[in-house]
């Protein structure tokens, strides 16, 4: 039976963006997203790839949108040496928007890209298992630093997992590594960079633990222990991280969800003092299955940040073959109500959310690691369009 809960303020229509992508072995394996607008159209577009597999399997793909039932595919790049991790700047500074991946970069080929893949360089040929890259400035340079992490399946993750890149005056040259701690598997994206301490600097939340940025400038690092969240999966610990004013106090807390691992939680940590934290966890009806994908945005247009989550076709609790898209309703004051927008046998992975077609909407474009058998489109390879219908606040 479906979850039932109260009335929603919320409005979504679903279109697919694709069902025929390439599937081997069984296995999608698809990861790399990102929601830009490539090519300065206006509409914001999305990158998805694929890891691995046989010669020639590796692709990256952008989608052009053209209307929320219309996409076009376009090969943005091939061969990334990365696992799940991406992330979409400005690497050269030539007013284009390109794409990190592991321990690749593809240039953005400008006005022709409708046309032309973008151009690979290899920055650093070890970072091949990335799980999670982000954009910081990381050492208070006013320039954007790319930060990546990796793990393994033990309790202690990777040794010097956790590092961050200085891009040199000229990015196809390799890039300056430094490390900031051990890894994980996952724990970096949305945005796990924030000031925690007030000194005037980015630290790094990663699960449990987070690195204090100790001379300013991400040459030394202090990790402090403790908070209450992160527990060890199937590919170790994984949660996805959000940092900001969630509930309007004037202070920022931490947002996370638990990836990789059945029976998810989703939390709210609060710092009260020195090593200390308390947890929030936010209403949750039915057991979830892995809640490898994160957001906060004002969905309904009253003004507070919602959070939304949707669940893998993988790691349901036993019995279940309907992974759901869920969004927890701001009503303010630290209180979340529940809400189920999509619920016909479609999971989902890595999502993106933005206002993809111009209108003051916050939509919401996803797709999956790999495709069930059940799922409601016949066990085929999709991405998904959520389309918001209601989200709208007038100024």
């Amino acid at each position: 039976m479906p979850a039932t809960g109260p009335v929603s303020p919320f409005a979504f229509r679903h279109h697919f963006i694709s069902t025929d992508l390439p599937v081997y072995d069984g296995f999608g394996e698809y990861g790399q997203t990102a929601l830009v607008d490539i090519d300065k159209d206006g509409k914001l577009d999305f990158v998805l790839g694929r890891r691995g597999g046989p010669p020639g399997a590796a692709v990256i793909w952008w989608y052009q949108f053209v209307a929320p039932g219309q996409w076009v595919r376009h090969v943005l790049g091939r061969d990334p040496l990365t696992d799940v991790a991406a992330c979409a700047m400005d690497v050269d500074g030539d007013g284009w928007i390109d794409l990190v991946a592991g321990g690749t970069w593809y240039k953005h080929p400008g006005a022709k890209v409708r046309e032309q893949e973008f151009v690979r360089y290899v920055f650093d040929p070890e970072n091949v298992h990335a799980h999670d890259a982000l954009a910081a400035d990381i050492d208070g340079d006013g320039k954007l630093e790319v930060i990546t992490i990796h793990g393994d399946r033990t309790p202690e993750g990777c040794k010097d997992g956790l590092e961050w890149y200085k891009i040199p005056a000229d990015p196809t040259r390799k890039w300056e590594r430094h490390i900031i701690g051990d890894g994980v598997h996952g724990a970096l994206t949305p945005l796990a960079v924030a000031d925690i301490d007030g000194d005037g600097d980015l630290d790094i939340v990663r699960a449990d633990t987070w690195f204090e940025n100790a001379d300013g400038k991400g040459g030394k690092w202090i990790a402090h222990p403790g908070i209450p969240f992160g527990r060890l999966g199937p590919w170790g610990v994984c949660v996805k991280t959000w940092i900001g004013d969630i509930d309007g106090d004037g202070r920022q807390e931490i947002l996370m969800a638990e990836a990789d691992i059945e029976n998810s939680m989703v939390a709210i940590l609060r710092h009260e003092r020195g090593e200390k934290w308390t947890r929030q966890d936010l209403p949750q009806s039915f057991a979830y299955g892995s809640l490898h994908a994160l957001a906060v945005a004002d969905f309904n247009g009253d003004g507070r940040l919602d959070i939304l989550v949707n669940e893998q076709e993988e790691l349901l609790p036993a019995g279940r073959q309907n992974p759901r898209w869920v969004i927890w309703e701001n009503r303010g004051r630290g209180q979340f109500v529940e809400h189920v927008i999509l619920d016909t046998k479609l999971g989902g992975h890595e999502l993106q959310v933005g206002d993809v077609r111009g209108m003051g909407r916050i939509d919401i474009c996803s797709k999956i690691w790999g495709p069930m058998p059940w799922n409601g489109v016949g066990g085929k390879m999709h991405a998904d369009f959520l389309e918001n219908l209601r989200g709208w606040r007038r100024q």
